[in-house]
């Protein structure tokens, strides 16, 4: 029950301060937006792709937020298994390594949501939580990175559809709007004298 709670408890926050950092980005975007072309902001497109835009980065920047206090926790994570692990020798198979994967995320919940299966066979056990520790640090590196270039590539994406569909919107809307030029009429008379 206490794992329910953590897990519960760390994930709300990371969703918390996923829709803080998505609010700060999508206000950003709207005043650069608004900077570059009003009539982007009040379009039909702009209206489309927001709230996608806005999902994408809610759930990009709420992994980012779980990958980087799974980061912040991986120096516990080497010496609570330093401890655990003191005084047992031997070499690991894909079973100890398992276990003692299992056992850092009953310690550390949130951990457990990015990493379930652990092979770290071949390595001395005195060894494994160095070894775990930093393969723990390459894959939330890798998970950063990911999302970083994701949320950007939305980003940019979301960006090129608002002002492109709202290029098409003004010269539409300027083509509709020009006023027909009155023609001029011509007399049928051609000189004063024939009247």
């Amino acid at each position: 029950m206490g794992i329910f709670f953590s897990i519960l408890s760390e994930g709300i926050t990371c969703l918390f301060y996923g829709a803080v950092i998505t609010a700060f980005i999508m206000a950003t975007l709207y005043f650069i937006l608004s900077c570059l072309s009003k009539g982007t902001v009040r379009s039909i497109p702009f209206f489309i792709t927001g709230p996608i835009l806005a999902l994408l980065l809610m759930v990009n920047m709420t992994l980012l937020i779980g990958a980087f206090t799974v980061k912040s926790e991986t120096k516990s994570m080497r010496l609570w298994l330093t401890q655990r692990l003191d005084g047992i020798h031997g070499t690991a198979d894909l079973q100890s390594s398992q276990q003692v994967g299992d056992m850092l995320n009953e310690q550390f919940p949130l951990s457990g949501c990015f990493f379930n299966l652990f092979d770290m066979s071949g390595h001395p056990i005195e060894e494994l939580p160095q070894v775990f520790y930093e393969v723990i640090n390459s894959e939330m590196n890798c998970m950063i990175w990911s999302r970083l270039f994701w949320s950007l590539g939305f980003i940019v994406a979301a960006m090129l559809v608002a002002l492109y569909f709202d290029k098409g919107e003004v010269n539409r809307n300027s083509v509709n709007n020009k006023r027909p030029v009155k023609g001029v009429r011509r007399n049928s008379c051609k000189n004063f004298d024939d009247f």
